[in-house]
């Protein structure tokens, strides 16, 4: 580094630490803290009866509401089928595969295709 390089760093670091002490502002300081509480809608906190309801009550439930499945566009059993497996695979949903096929009846039952 030379010289003017030394002292152009020097000069502004004079200047930082002079704009840092001249009309330094006074610390912020955290908010008020306060409590609310929240009121939400009463939701389906399980799949209606059928069969499979017990296995998406089980392994569904875990990550989705049945409220947010059921309104869902209608899928075929393939398109559920695909769904569920997706689930599995991609996002490592706790789901043995020989039921993929158990829970996309029961999801094409409940919100399938007519």
């Amino acid at each position: 580094m030379n010289a003017k390089m030394v002292a152009l760093s020097m000069a502004a670091l004079t200047c930082l630490a002079a704009s840092e002490t001249a009309g330094a502002t006074p610390p912020l300081t955290a908010p008020d803290r306060q409590t609310v509480e929240v009121s939400l809608p009463a939701g389906r906190t399980t799949f209606p009866p059928g069969q499979g309801s017990e296995l998406a009550n089980a392994h569904c439930v875990i990550c989705h509401s049945p409220g947010m499945v059921l309104r869902q566009p209608p899928l075929s059993f393939e398109e559920w089928k695909a769904e569920v497996n997706k689930m599995r695979v991609v996002y490592a949903a706790p789901l043995p595969a020989d039921k993929i096929e158990e829970i996309a009846r029961y999801l094409s039952a409940i919100n399938g295709k007519p």
